[in-house]
């Protein structure tokens, strides 16, 4: 058996950061080859622009997501189960064929909650699941401290880690997230229900893997850059500006990106917005902030640019960006213990000791004071990353093989367990 239908789910059915962006992007393509494509989703917004096309089956159950509810006490009890769901979904899967059919799960704790991975795995589908988070082991989903600002080694759920505030916003959130783990792990049966997922980086797998199912099958599948610039090189490779673009926020480390742009004396352009913007735009007023731009203009700002900066001081699981600015041929200074560093070496771009400012100025200057070398590493980026390219088509494709190789397992074993 061939698969010909994928339920699709996502938070969200409007592209709001990178995992919606893989989900609605990939669902389009896989409609646009022929397959009949699902994607249920839980938030909408009628203000945002269609991104699902008209090849696929959009079905929302119209909540708002966690953070936009209009009762707190309905957004926790919806975070934790949110029972509406189930009930929809429950509907849709009860059409559809499990035999020709695989459910492709991307994300659920912004809004659809764990409740839909007992509704999955209790419903004979085939079904995996992308690692686009940390949300399947650790409670804050990033294996980070937020109140002291560094990555957190504690062991999720265990005592210490119960006991330990590092939550964005105070310990009482903690402890609901707490409580929210502890209903996707014993109730929503997420990881044990799952047995197949697509991981983005082997970092981020590594991290995972002792928290996953003994028998669970780990694919890894990059997830694709889609919008992208072939044939078109960077047309500033003596600009001296470096380009920070995500959330500014202490963990993407956008104050070390300010502090090192200074210590280099070179200028710095912020794309993105986040709850450190007003402060940084206070200490640094040299830097220029644009807020949150097209995907377009984004690829303008790489193309001006000398080098991409991008400073994390949490894990990631993978960084997009990096991949992004790769294809344009700029170059890219990557924090060492963050899994973009999986895509530099040393030739297209640095890497730095994590949370070091003096040593990431020290890379800037490296790329500003020697332009020869700046734009050898720029075309061997370009080069490089065009020899073997993270796009939509080679990722379609192969998400394809791997929806087949697992759907005949799954039948496989089922035929023989009868």
């Amino acid at each position: 058996m061939q698969v010909n239908t994928i339920v699709i789910l996502n938070d969200y059915n409007y592209i709001n950061g990178g995992i919606a962006q893989v989900a609605i992007t990939s669902a389009n393509a896989l409609a646009a080859r022929g397959l009949r494509v699902i994607y249920f989703s839980a938030a909408e917004d009628p203000s945002r622009p269609p991104a699902l096309s008209a090849a696929v089956e959009n079905h929302s159950t119209g909540h708002a997501d966690l953070l936009t509810h209009t009762s707190t006490l309905g957004a926790m009890r919806q975070g934790l189960w949110n029972k509406h769901a189930v009930v929809q979904l429950k509907a849709v899967l009860e059409k559809l064929d499990p035999s020709t059919t695989v459910i492709h799960l991307h994300s659920w704790t912004k809004a659809l909650s764990s409740s839909i991975g007992r509704a999955i795995i209790h419903s004979g589908f085939t079904a995996i699941y992308t690692l686009h988070d940390y949300f399947i082991a650790c409670p804050n989903g990033g294996f980070y401290n937020y109140q002291k600002s560094k990555i957190c080694h504690l062991k999720p759920m265990s005592l210490a880690c119960i006991c330990t505030n590092c939550d964005v916003r105070n310990y009482g959130h903690k402890l609901w997230r707490v409580a929210r783990q502890a209903i996707q792990s014993r109730i929503g049966e997420l990881p044990s229900g799952i047995r197949y997922y697509f991981s983005v980086t082997k970092f981020s797998e590594n991290i995972l893997r002792p928290f996953l199912p003994p028998d669970s099958e780990i694919f890894l599948l990059n997830s694709p850059v889609t919008y992208s610039l072939p044939g078109r090189p960077r047309n500033h490779a003596n600009s001296n500006k470096m380009l920070f673009a995500g959330r500014v926020s202490a963990e993407k480390g956008a104050a070390i990106a300010c502090e090192a742009a200074r210590i280099a004396g070179v200028p710095l352009i912020i794309v993105g917005e986040g709850p450190e913007k007003p402060s940084l735009q206070e200490r640094y007023p040299e830097v220029l902030f644009k807020g949150w731009l097209s995907v377009q203009d984004v690829f303008t700002e790489m193309l001006e640019a000398r080098a991409l900066l991008f400073p994390s001081v949490c894990y990631e699981t993978q960084g997009l960006t990096v991949l992004e600015a790769l294809s344009v041929g700029l170059p890219v200074i990557v924090s060492d213990e963050c899994a973009a560093s999986e895509f530099v070496d040393m030739q297209n771009g640095f890497t730095f000791r994590s949370g070091d400012a003096g040593e990431l100025a020290a890379r800037i200057k490296a790329i500003t004071e020697d332009s020869a070398k700046a734009e050898q590493m720029s075309k061997y980026a370009y080069d490089k990353y065009w020899h073997a390219p993270y796009l939509l088509d080679g990722y379609i494709q192969e998400t394809l093989n791997i929806y087949n190789q697992i759907l005949e397992k799954d039948r496989s074993r089922i035929w023989s367990q009868q």
